[in-house]
């Protein structure tokens, strides 16, 4: 039942079953911790208690942990905050990006959206009067992209055509470049 992503209660399962699953996390969370220490050269520890229990659980060790927790303490405010900060403008870059990418996603849907209704219509499978206004302006929006594609088609179009024509102005003769 338990997996990546997975997040069930275990209020409703009986005491011995929680705490087997209570330990197999705990496992798993002190491995991740070890990895984090040796990649990251940081300290870790973790310390997990029950209000209700006398057990505690402390990792690597009781000593260790409380080693670690003194450290940290012992660390002036002023540069826990510092800490916490360049943790939080990390993530909040992260979030940007994400949201920018989100926002790339969905432009790219909506343009696809049209596309699709623009095929519809051409089509005839749709008629105007079925679509809505969100629907009406996206596709006037598609619509004007299209006609300034047209546009500077015609004119990259209609600019070869003139080449053509005043490199062929010589009645068919070849243009050797020295007057006639």
């Amino acid at each position: 039942m338990s997996g990546k992503g997975v997040c069930w209660t275990t209020r409703n399962l009986d005491e011995g079953k929680r705490k087997k699953i209570l330990e197999e996390r705990l496992a798993s969370l002190c491995k991740k911790a070890y990895e984090l220490s040796i990649l990251c050269d940081v300290k870790v520890s973790i310390i997990s208690f029950t209000p209700r229990e006398t057990d505690n659980f402390t990792w690597p060790s009781l000593t260790e942990a409380n080693e670690i927790l003194t450290n940290y303490l012992a660390c002036p405010e002023k540069q826990r905050q510092y800490k916490l900060v360049e943790h939080e403008a990390y993530l909040q870059s992260i979030v940007n990006n994400r949201e920018k990418e989100i926002k790339e996603l969905e432009k790219i849907a909506e343009e696809k959206e049209m596309e699709n209704l623009f095929n519809q219509l051409a089509e005839g499978r749709k008629r105007f009067d079925e679509f809505d206004v969100c629907d009406i302006k996206g596709l006037l929006n598609l619509f004007n992209d299209k006609r300034a594609k047209l546009d500077q088609m015609e004119m990259k179009l209609s600019g070869n055509v003139t080449n053509e024509i005043g490199a062929n102005d010589n009645n068919g003769e070849e243009n050797d470049g020295h007057p006639n």
